[in-house]
């Protein structure tokens, strides 16, 4: 039997424009100006389902926990999910809410400009997950990704992340940046949840944010000091660094020319994760992952075991 995997996280429509031209080096875009691009997708967006769409793709059975409208944008959700053979039961729906979008503007070096809307996504909360659902009952993992931008769900994050844990499942977690504003309060919440997490998977900016240190090898120990078997460390174009409390090595990143960084990171941790739960070590799956970014970002697709075999030789 394949293993289950429940992603838990914001989910957009995302309309991706790729190409976006601004005539200069730097990628600026001035109002009252009209730009032009090369192509466009509409597909689903969101760090936990992208995480979903990747997990998938390497045999891994999948299903999403979210949060929509009752509107036009949640019947694209529920259809886009069933098209990637994602499990759709848990995603809770508010008739007062609008489903949640995102617009995001990608220029030919692959940074980009993103305007999201719908409040959907963020009122997701610990009351809207059904941990009695079957799926809780055969899952052997529950990827959080992107919490931070969920306040309601954070708040209630070290409960759910309890509870989770005294059933034997096994917790990943990537919350991304929080808002400046609420440092101090979600730095406290991130720190108290990451006793119950099997691995933690920031990059450097978020690593330092939680910690609140300059120094990544400081960083890096405040947060084993809080119970994570392990921190999977994302470094960009480097590659990665994965820490225990009994190891510590680097895996060097692939040389590619970029064609976009949207879900790169997610594409890293949905392919760590999948090996993981394989049985793969963590040197394989760090391996693994950090072909399957390299992937994403030089060709913007979710890559296949073949594929992801092919480069990580």
């Amino acid at each position: 039997m394949k293993p289950l995997l429940l992603t838990v996280g914001n989910i957009y429509v995302d309309h991706n424009t790729f190409g976006v031209n601004s005539g200069e080096e730097a990628f600026r875009l001035e109002s009252g100006r009209d730009y032009f691009a090369s192509n466009s997708e509409r597909v689903l967006g969101g760090s936990a389902v992208n995480a979903a769409m990747q997990a998938s793709r390497l045999g891994i059975e999948v299903g999403f926990i979210g949060k929509t409208g009752k509107d036009e944008g949640a019947a694209e959700v529920r259809a886009l999910l069933r098209k990637e053979g994602i499990l759709s039961e848990l995603v809770s729906e508010d008739a007062s809410l609008s489903t949640s979008m995102a617009v995001n503007l990608i220029d030919k070096n692959g940074q980009f400009i993103g305007v999201h809307y719908g409040e959907a996504s963020k009122n997701l909360s610990a009351n809207d997950i059904n941990l009695e659902n079957d799926l809780f009952g055969r899952c052997q993992a529950v990827y959080f990704g992107g919490t931070a931008k969920q306040p309601l769900l954070l708040k209630d994050g070290e409960r759910l992340f309890q509870e989770l844990h005294s059933r034997g499942i096994k917790i990943f977690y990537d919350p991304n940046r929080f808002p400046v504003q609420d440092e101090a309060t979600d730095r406290n919440l991130l720190l108290a949840q990451l006793a119950y997490v099997e691995g933690y998977l920031p990059n450097e900016e978020e690593l330092l944010q939680l910690t609140d240190k300059t120094s990544v090898d400081e960083a890096l120990e405040v947060v084993l000091g809080t119970g994570v078997n392990f921190v999977a460390l994302k470094l960009g174009s480097k590659g990665c660094r994965i820490k225990t409390k009994d190891g510590d090595f680097t895996v060097e990143g692939h040389k590619i020319t970029p064609l976009t960084t949207v879900g790169a990171g997610d594409c890293f941790n949905a392919t760590f994760i999948a090996y993981y739960l394989k049985d793969k070590s963590l040197q394989e799956c760090a391996e693994l992952a950090t072909a399957a970014a390299a992937i994403k970002v030089s060709q913007n697709v979710w890559p296949d075991e073949a594929a992801i075999a092919e480069l990580s030789r």
